[in-house]
């Protein structure tokens, strides 16, 4: 095996050696023509060179890196589980052969680390769940009980076998990522209601709530927000922010409503004073910027009381959940991002006049979400396609109730009758119809005469 510069890689050399002597050549084949596009991608792409990042770094910058190859590669999307693995979901663009990726990578890493050619742990290997499977095991270790004779009547009960815990760091989900559908208008103001009754929600808390809804970011994304941020769009009702997988760049901008602007500067010169370990205001911190004093990137927007950055850990468990536990609903966080997409598609279909502009004004939320295409949009537009068919459908069945309600209360009119003194087609309907339709004689049977 050779790199990009014609050099001898000893480490996929190795492992495809030893990889022929413990499985079948197909196999090892396989393996190596998915992974040699990854060694290619660590050693030709921009930003992985610039970041030094290799086969060889260390475990977690190259998880860093198989996610990014995983995402923009592999087009799969990414969920961090609370026990601290990654998700790995498929799409309708995802590589067919991502499975055998992530089994030849974690099986190459094994091999390197039993050669000494990888001086850490398998990358691809979750130590959590490691130890996990080592409790379970000791914990199916059970003492020995005397058994019953024959003649009891006692049968021993049959062992069950529990699925064995995959220890992957990378967990391959089987069905394909959907993104969810929230079309209950109410949502954003019952979380604020619930919010409200806590005794510990504040400013913070209303301005974090305001901006998922508001603006349909990540939490991540809202308390990761910087004073620079809100500074670099005017300190009105933007401010530029870091997407997934952009390794914090800002590549993307976030708007919110006026009252929650508002709300972000009384929450800084009142609650986020009281805990900012320099004790300064917003005024202050504009004027220490402009003399070169600090660098407003580096200084949170919102303070934990431990006068830290706010996690988004922090904000779910001690804000939203119990926000979400007072109105009585169950709803995740990221219930937020889909509700702003829901209500902002809904928006456009009930205000455009034409196709034309139905279709710009979605690729308009298509580039403000920083979606990578439009097929993430697709499962909303489906979902309202239906919902408008389903709309259709109501208004008719509505009309034809009625006309069975008014035939019924017609005196001395039957059904043979309407029948036979059904009028002509073209009185029905202005556009002229097809004499041979069959289903129009069974629809003018349903609504009767009119």
């Amino acid at each position: 095996m050779f790199d990009c510069h014609d050099q001898l890689h000893m480490a996929l050399t190795v492992f495809g050696k030893e990889a022929a002597a413990r499985v079948e050549k197909k196999t090892v084949e396989g393996y190596l023509r998915v992974l040699l596009p990854f060694f290619t991608y660590l050693e030709t792409d921009a930003w992985q060179v610039g970041a030094g990042r290799r086969w060889n770094s260390e475990p977690h910058h190259l998880r860093g890196s198989v996610e990014d190859y995983l995402i923009h590669h592999l087009h799969c999307m990414m969920r961090q589980h609370r026990q601290g693995f990654i998700l790995v979901l498929k799409t309708q663009q995802t590589h067919h052969a991502v499975k055998v990726f992530l089994s030849g990578l974690k099986f190459f890493y094994q091999i390197m680390c039993q050669q000494g050619y990888y001086p850490h742990a398998n990358p691809l290997i979750d130590a959590g769940v490691s130890v996990m499977q080592v409790l379970e095991n000791e914990d199916s270790e059970d003492v020995a009980s005397p058994r019953m004779p024959a003649r009891s009547g006692v049968v021993e009960p049959t062992k069950t076998r529990h699925p064995r815990l995959s220890d992957s760091y990378f967990k391959l989900e089987d069905e394909r990522w959907v993104p969810q559908v929230v079309d209950d208008p109410t949502l954003f103001a019952r979380v604020l209601h619930g919010g409200r009754q806590l005794k510990h929600w504040g400013v913070r808390e209303e301005c974090v709530t305001r901006l998922l809804f508001e603006s349909g970011c990540r939490v991540s994304e809202a308390v990761g927000l910087t004073i620079g941020d809100w500074v670099a769009r005017g300190m009105t009702q933007e401010a530029t922010a870091f997407s997934k997988g952009s390794h914090g760049r800002r590549i993307k901008f976030l708007r919110f409503s006026s009252q929650t602007a508002k709300l972000l500067r009384l929450y800084f010169d009142g609650e986020r004073y009281q805990l900012d370990p320099h004790g300064y205001t917003l005024d202050t911190y504009l004027q220490e910027s402009k003399a070169g004093h600090v660098d407003l990137s580096t200084i949170p927007l919102f303070l934990s009381r431990q006068r830290t950055a706010l996690s988004a850990k922090t904000y779910r468990e001690h804000s939203w959940n119990p926000a979400c536990q007072a109105a009585q609903i169950d709803a995740d966080v990221h219930q937020a991002r889909h509700w702003h997409v829901t209500q902002a598609v809904r928006y456009i279909y009930e205000t455009s006049q034409a196709e034309g502009e139905v279709q710009r004004r979605l690729q308009e939320l298509v580039e403000y979400m920083k979606w990578r295409s439009r097929e993430t949009l697709a499962a909303y537009e489906h979902y309202f396609d239906a919902a408008r068919h389903a709309e259709t459908l109501d208004v008719l069945h509505a009309r034809m109730n009625q006309e069975l309600e008014r035939r019924a209360q017609t005196p001395g009119v039957s059904s043979s009758a309407s029948q036979q003194r059904r009028p002509s087609r073209a009185m029905a309907t202005d556009v002229p119809l097809p004499d041979d339709e069959p289903d129009l004689d069974f629809l003018y049977q349903l609504g009767g005469s009119v």
